[in-house]
């Protein structure tokens, strides 16, 4: 299942920033597809389900230390080489976390013109 762009609340910025996300007792890293203030997609080397939840880090270059977030998964697709696409949403409880994803978020987008 794929979400279509109107489901989309927020703008996204299409940029390979870093996120890290735990799974199986470690932590693994993936690049950013693209990414919004409410959520992201990426590639994963597991294919996971949706609804579960992944405790992830965003590393962002306007950010002073990776921002922290619980990261719901919406959709699941497979990729090439075996590898899933994942459409995430943010569950961010901290005020800080949120501010930093928006301003990183405006920033890019200024920049791409948009």
């Amino acid at each position: 299942m794929s979400m279509d762009a109107e489901q989309r609340q927020d703008p996204r910025v299409a940029h390979p920033f870093m996120v890290r996300y735990y799974w199986q007792d470690s932590w693994h890293i993936s690049p950013l597809k693209d990414f919004s203030a409410s959520g992201a997609r990426f590639v994963s080397e597991h294919p996971f389900k949706a609804g579960e939840l992944l405790d992830a880090q965003l590393i962002l270059p306007l950010a002073r230390q990776p921002i922290a977030a619980r990261a719901r998964v919406v959709w699941m697709k497979p990729s090439s080489l075996g590898l899933a696409e994942l459409g995430v949403t943010f569950e961010l409880g901290d005020t800080e976390a949120r501010q930093a994803i928006e301003a990183a978020v405006a920033h890019f987008l200024r920049k791409q013109g948009k």
